[in-house]
């Protein structure tokens, strides 16, 4: 079993479409050892609903997490945000810390900027993200959701094996300009899809608002495990 301090355990969709350097998907985003576990049946279609996640497939997560754990995993997430409700049954089966998903994070955001202030929430398909996925401690949300004629969003709902990432950009610029003209305009943005995560610092120079994802957690509950950037390999 490794024995690093530090070892992050990642839940995949079975799923070909491209992931690149700063998602949780990319093993180059992290310093810290990383061990990827693909979930056999988690396709698009069956994971991104606006429904619980059936029965069996929550089976097959929670199977899986156990595997990443056995394998040394100090921390488990997930690569995708829908998967927020099976957050307790990961945690319970695997015995480790879990983060399954970013909207984890709408609690603390509410905290810190208050209970009257605009949250919004860019995801892959704001038709299916709902009540079923954000915590009641999120309070009020905008959400928004990716062009449907887009390249990315077309990428991952028929997982298609290449995407262009200029026109992914244009798509993620196009979705979270959208939402922030939403009134009231946001305080803050939150990131569902770890699909997003490349375009976060994009997003956040265009939008000058600040933006959280996925990522943020792993790295803060890896610097709370005593991580530093000082410590990463040559």
């Amino acid at each position: 079993m490794p024995s690093d301090p530090f070892r992050l355990g990642v839940l995949m969709l079975e799923t070909r479409f491209p992931r690149f350097p700063g998602e949780v998907g990319h093993p180059e985003t992290f310093s810290f050892p990383v061990d990827y576990e693909r979930v056999p049946g988690a396709v698009v279609d069956r994971v991104v609903s606006g429904e619980a996640l059936p029965a069996e497939l929550q089976q097959v997560f929670c199977a899986a997490a156990r595997d990443l754990a056995a394998r040394g995993a100090t921390l488990i997430t997930t690569s995708c945000g829908f998967l927020s409700p099976i957050q307790e049954e990961l945690a319970a089966a695997s015995g480790r810390p879990v983060i399954a998903s970013s909207i984890l994070l709408l609690p603390l955001l509410r905290s810190l900027y208050g209970p009257d202030v605009a949250l919004a929430v860019l995801t892959f398909d704001d038709r299916k993200l709902g009540a079923v996925h954000l915590p009641p401690a999120a309070g009020p949300v905008t959400i928004g959701g990716l062009p449907r004629e887009g390249a990315l969003y077309t990428a991952i709902a028929e997982d298609q094996e290449q995407l262009d990432q200029d026109a992914a950009l244009v798509d993620c610029l196009a979705a979270a300009q959208t939402l922030c003209c939403k009134a009231p305009r946001p305080a803050a943005l939150l990131l569902e899809c770890t699909n997003l995560s490349p375009y976060k610092a994009t997003l956040r120079e265009a939008l000058g608002l600040p933006i959280y994802d996925l990522v943020d957690a792993v790295l803060w509950q890896a610097k709370a495990a005593g991580w530093s950037e000082r410590s990463k390999p040559i």
